[in-house]
């Protein structure tokens, strides 16, 4: 039914099952919100802990700075390497072409190697390393067992 006014115009509907589909959506954001929160939680728990097991560990930064962040707003886990901590975490993932360093406004440059501090006036020719990818076997490994978990919860609503 459509009413138009001088400035404005009412649309009025009526669509079938819509009052069920609004209690079944108010069910939702009570009884299985909960549920769904809780695997969610649990999955990106899971793919941070796995992350944690293969990760590449040297000094054991890049692994300490895994970590799994909730949100129950959005129903979404974000796992991520801290990168004020560990600013390579992309370079193991991915590994990196083979490069040259040039140092800048002629300072030398300072890095380690096995023997301790090194200096160098002269460009660096850094070798290519392959990708050591822990992040994305993580998730590939849990993405199966959320998307179940979540089948399983929406076929359990009422």
């Amino acid at each position: 039914m459509a009413d138009i006014g001088k400035n404005s115009m009412t649309i009025t509907m009526e669509i079938e099952g819509l009052e069920e589909a609004i209690r079944r959506l108010k069910l939702y954001d009570t009884a299985s919100s909960k549920s769904l929160s809780k695997a969610i939680s649990k999955s990106g728990r899971n793919i941070r802990d796995d992350a944690k097991s293969h990760v590449p560990i040297r000094t054991g930064t890049l692994r300490d700075s895994l970590s799994a962040r909730f949100s129950g707003n959005r129903l979404q886990s974000v796992v991520k390497a801290d990168y004020k901590k560990a600013p390579h975490a992309h370079l193991i993932e991915y590994g990196v072409e083979a490069s040259v360093v040039k140092p800048t406004k002629k300072q030398a440059l300072k890095f380690t190697d096995g023997n301790g501090m090194k200096f160098a006036r002269a460009p660096i020719k850094l070798p290519a390393r392959k990708a050591r990818p822990f992040m994305n076997p993580a998730f590939q490994s849990e993405k199966p067992k959320i998307e179940n978990e979540i089948k399983k919860i929406l076929k359990e609503m009422p």
